[in-house]
């Protein structure tokens, strides 16, 4: 696969949108002018810490003793993991999904080249928000699997039999000698990243004590136990950067994020593109552009943006698509699969734009489904027990 599939299919979906001619008025019918809207601007940030760190094989690793389970969330406590906030969940009336999927496909995956035991929830966070990627470093022909599990992280070299070559550390390890909330904090809720196009890695975790940071190191080369440059974004003083999730594009390293005003109360979906042919190469004044949705519809959240994978690239001047699936209980009146472009222009930010002033470009209907959760996060039923997911 060259790159994902999915965003072949949406160019697809884009150009049939764009294809479909406005409705004519009928003759005699008096046409409505509204105000136009006030135009949707981004934020435009900049890194205020930066710096190119040792190599990481070289660093003092920074381990935490595991913590004990975390105790059952009130609930009357904020939320914050979920999808999004109870005010916005409590019409949604779980039952019988009409496409829910209940025979079994022929087997028709094929068997995994290799399998190996990855971290556990090494400090005992709930949830432990695992994740990781697999990278080659064309220089050596080594290939690593980075994992980082919330709050620690592990290196793997997979060129053969896999073997840990380094870890479990805790996350701001990566931030050791860089000062400020990078450093002293370890928060997790972490992305990692292999950059295909530049055979670079990106790791980012958020730091939220207020104001609310994301730090972003990008790997000086494809080694991820060599040297990082290491950035800190103060992307906002009042509201929490939540469930961040990143995307790879040639033009940015693109984010989303639910917000929560003072960390507590939903606070709308966030947008941000970071500044990468900079990142690259450790330029200090890396900058982002973002847009707070919160005022186009609050009810937005749970966004992910695509994420390219392979060699070949997208067109020059192809947005970065940013999607959502909704559930028409919460964003009405139907099911449906919403698609926005998020255009950067680094030069001129006046031009840069959110979907169609921060609606979307596209609004796919999709079959009606039922959300299999709504109010606890132990609702994934298990054979064989009663105790849920």
């Amino acid at each position: 696969m060259k790159y994902n599939l999915w965003f072949k299919l949406l160019l697809v979906v884009a150009f049939m949108a764009s294809s479909v001619p406005a409705p004519a008025l009928a003759a005699g019918q008096a046409g409505v002018v509204a105000s136009p809207p006030v135009p949707l601007t981004p934020t435009v940030g900049y890194a205020v810490q930066m710096d190119l760190s040792p190599a990481l094989r070289d660093m003092q690793p920074l381990v935490a003793e595991p913590q004990p389970p975390s105790p059952p969330q009130p609930e009357s406590s904020p939320d914050v993991n979920l999808r999004l906030p109870k005010a916005l969940r409590s019409n949604i009336v779980e039952g019988a999904d009409p496409v829910l999927q209940s025979a079994t496909g022929p087997a028709a995956m094929p068997a995994p080249l290799t399998s190996f035991d990855g971290l556990g929830n090494v400090n005992g966070v709930h949830p432990p928000d695992t994740q990781g990627d697999i990278g080659y470093d064309p220089a050596t022909g080594t290939k690593y699997y980075v994992q980082w599990v919330n709050l620690s992280f592990a290196i793997w070299d997979v060129t053969g039999t896999p073997t840990q070559i380094y870890g479990p550390v805790n996350g701001n390890t990566l931030w050791q000698g860089f000062g400020g909330l990078c450093e002293s904090t370890n928060h997790g809720d972490p992305i990692t990243l292999y950059d295909t196009i530049a055979n670079r890695w990106l790791m980012t975790q958020f730091s939220i004590n207020g104001p609310y940071y994301q730090c972003i190191a990008i790997s000086q080369t494809a080694d991820p136990t060599g040297a990082w440059y290491r950035y800190a974004f103060m992307v906002s003083a009042t509201k929490m950067n939540d469930y961040p999730k990143f995307g790879v594009w040639p033009d940015g390293y693109y984010m989303t994020v639910n917000q929560f005003t003072n960390g507590s109360s939903w606070g709308g979906a966030g947008v941000f593109a970071f500044e990468r042919d900079k990142m690259l190469v450790g330029d200090p004044t890396a900058s982002f552009q973002s847009f707070d949705l919160y005022s186009v519809n609050s009810n937005f959240g749970g966004m992910l943006p695509s994420d390219l994978d392979g060699s070949t690239l997208p067109p020059t001047g192809t947005p970065n698509y940013f999607m959502e699936v909704d559930d028409g209980s919460w964003i009405g009146p139907n099911d449906a699969m919403r698609i926005w472009e998020f255009h950067v222009d680094w030069a001129n930010p006046a031009n840069t734009t959110f979907g169609l002033n921060g609606q979307p470009n596209s609004v796919i209907p999709v079959a009606e489904w039922t959300p299999i959760c709504s109010s606890t996060r132990n609702c994934v039923p298990q054979p064989g027990t009663s105790v849920k997911l």
